[in-house]
């Protein structure tokens, strides 16, 4: 087994073996009939360049069969590459540089790198060890943002080709057994990724057979294998990121960078008069977060959270334990809110009605109102165009009320991921997650989206502007009318409803049915069902807010989650069997706690001795 390195020395280039610190060095073709000079330098004593110069690196997608377990990827029939252009060529030690022309998100990937060392075509798997020279380190470093950012192109090579992006080396091991090497990335001294080469699709030999048949290749050329689980975001002003392979090497670099502004203004918006509607669970949660970061905030709501508020101020506890208390104004109606930048509709979708009836007190002619309920938005055709422009979702607005008091022309759209609990009177505990994307609702990317957008950066939260609204709402809601009606039926926590095979079948059942409906909408969805569940499973045991109303005795939000999605299936025509029969049980849960005037919850039984 030899390690072959290139390197510079007083301007001149040459090679050799590298044995510890040592440099045997040669002279003759790296790939034929290289021979010992006799000389020897220290591996201080030069620059390293990388190993070889290929005429072309080839690399590998979806080659690593958990990466495409966990992402619902199909098994490829034959390898799936792309190329790397030969100006991102880069060696170990010397520093990754982010371009000028791009500010998104770089990310590493730790590959083996499978060097050729005869010029083959057409070989079969059998003869590709014979043209295999050797193995090296690879990092596959990609500004992730631009690959998906034509949705009717990907781009690869673009992405993975800005100069310094293909960093391979140090060295070449040779007279390796591939199929025991495992690739590992460390990133600012944690481990990332740790695979093994034997989960391949396509280990090295069959990979060169496979892809002879499509070009030759020429010695020196480095097929990079593709990477598997764990590649990241080197999201830090400085990184280190280490590609580990025992027996073949370390390949080391840094990547510094002058980290792009989070606020798509360019700095943080000034301080805004901001009123949420209903400070519960999420709309508690945002309040306390806006009023931390500075904002002038007020809060509607009534009863003993109103008071404790009005006493003590809003307490948030956060999932990592972190306690703060926020201080606010806190009304009972809108009247005593006063003229408001922002106004944050956080109510249940069944009590807008009448909390709107009296908005008109805090709107001034340039306030926001900001949706954040669960399930499909009254507004849903507003704005829209097309077939259904403007209909009126009668489930949603059943007076007309909403569409009357809110001019679509304030509105700005928000998914909410995160999950909370009001958990005692002025009092908000955070489960997990912290992404609001946000959007308005012609898809426009305006001066005032981006500013509120901004308003979520400065309070410690997630945003992101989209395009499509209507499309992640569809992906939130797609999950709450199966696991909210489930829950609030069966009392039990995502993890165990995504655990227990039949209600796991049920939701999926439901889902594939409101996917239906949506994509006769023109909706698509970005995630697979199973992948949607999974996410569901992955928050643990966590009561959905329709469960946490059963619980507490209050009104269910019937209609938004479930009735909203029946009503798009009569207006498309599209049978929706599944998501009637829950939508019948829990609407009649509904009236049985009304009507009773009380909540349920299920207690464990003190049996006798």
């Amino acid at each position: 087994m030899a390690k072959w390195i290139r390197f510079e020395q007083a301007g001149k280039t040459g090679f050799g073996t590298l044995e510890g610190d040592t440099i045997a060095v040669h002279t003759g073709d790296l790939f034929a009939g290289a021979k010992p000079s006799g000389e020897t330098l220290k591996l201080s004593g030069v620059q390293i360049l990388t190993p070889c110069e290929p005429s072309k690196m080839i690399c590998l997608w979806n080659n690593f069969h958990q990466l495409a377990a966990k992402n619902d990827f199909k098994q490829p029939k034959e390898p799936l590459w792309f190329l790397k252009a030969p100006n991102a060529y880069w060696p170990a030690n010397r520093p990754i540089a982010r371009p000028a022309t791009y500010a998104g998100k770089i990310i590493y990937e730790g590959e083996l790198g499978v060097v050729i060392g005869k010029k083959c075509f057409n070989i079969s798997e059998a003869e590709a060890g014979d043209y295999i020279f050797g193995y090296t380190c690879v990092n596959d470093v990609t500004a992730v943002d631009l690959l998906r950012k034509d949705k009717s192109f990907e781009q690869w090579a673009r992405s993975k080709s800005f100069d310094t992006f293909g960093v391979f080396g140090p060295v070449i091991a040779t007279g390796l057994d591939p199929m025991k090497l495992s690739i590992k990335t460390i990133l600012n001294g944690k481990e990332r990724q740790n695979y093994p080469v034997a989960d391949m699709f396509f280990p090295p030999h069959k990979l060169v057979a496979a892809i002879s048949k499509d070009v030759t290749l020429m010695p020196g050329d480095v097929i990079a294998c593709g990477t598997s689980l764990g590649a990241g975001t080197m999201g830090d002003a400085h990184n280190v990121v280490d590609i580990v392979i025992d027996g073949v090497g370390s390949l080391s670099n840094v990547f510094d960078q002058v980290l792009p502004s989070p606020y798509l203004l360019g700095a943080p918006p000034k301080p805004k008069k901001i009123c949420v509607v209903g400070a519960g669970a999420i709309g508690g949660l945002l309040a306390a977060k806006f009023a931390l970061a500075g904002e002038n905030v007020t809060v509607i709501d009534q009863g003993a959270h109103l008071a404790a508020i009005q006493k003590s101020g809003l307490k948030l506890e956060w999932h990592d334990g972190k306690v703060q208390t926020a201080r606010m104004k806190a009304v009972s109606k809108p009247s005593e809110a006063g003229k408001q930048d922002i106004v944050v509709l956080a109510v249940k979708a069944h009590f807008l009605d009448q909390v709107v009836r009296d908005i008109d007190s805090m709107l001034g002619p340039d306030t926001v109102v900001l949706t954040v309920q669960n399930g499909l938005p009254w507004w849903y055709f507003q704005k829209l165009g097309g077939q259904y422009d403007n209909h009126r979702l009668e489930s949603l607005d059943p007076s007309g009320v909403l569409t009357k008091n809110i001019d679509p022309n304030r509105i700005i759209g928000c998914v909410v991921y995160p999950a909370a609990a009001a958990t005692a009177p002025g009092v908000i505990h955070h489960v997990e997650g912290d992404r609001f994307p946000i959007g308005e609702l012609d898809g426009k990317e305006t001066a005032r989206v981006k500013e509120l957008h901004d308003v979520f950066i400065k309070a410690g939260l997630k945003s992101l502007v989209l395009p499509d609204i209507r499309s992640e709402i569809w992906l939130k809601a797609w999950g709450n009318l199966s696991f909210n009606p489930i829950s609030a039926l069966t009392h039990a926590t995502l993890v165990d409803i995504c655990q227990f095979a039949e209600t796991r079948e049920l939701a999926a059942t439901m889902m594939k049915e409101a996917q239906d409906i949506a994509q006769k909408l023109g909706v698509t969805f970005r995630v697979t069902i199973e992948k949607r569940i999974a996410g569901a499973e992955a928050v643990g045991a966590h009561k959905t807010s329709m469960l946490q109303d059963v619980e507490a005795g209050r009104s269910l939000e019937t209609e938004a989650l479930i009735g909203s999605i029946l009503e798009m299936a009569k207006l498309t025509n599209t049978a929706a069997p599944a998501i009637e029969s829950v939508y019948a049980l829990v609407k009649l849960l509904n009236k049985v706690m009304l009507l009773e005037g009380g909540g349920l919850k299920v207690e464990k039984v003190n049996k006798a001795a």
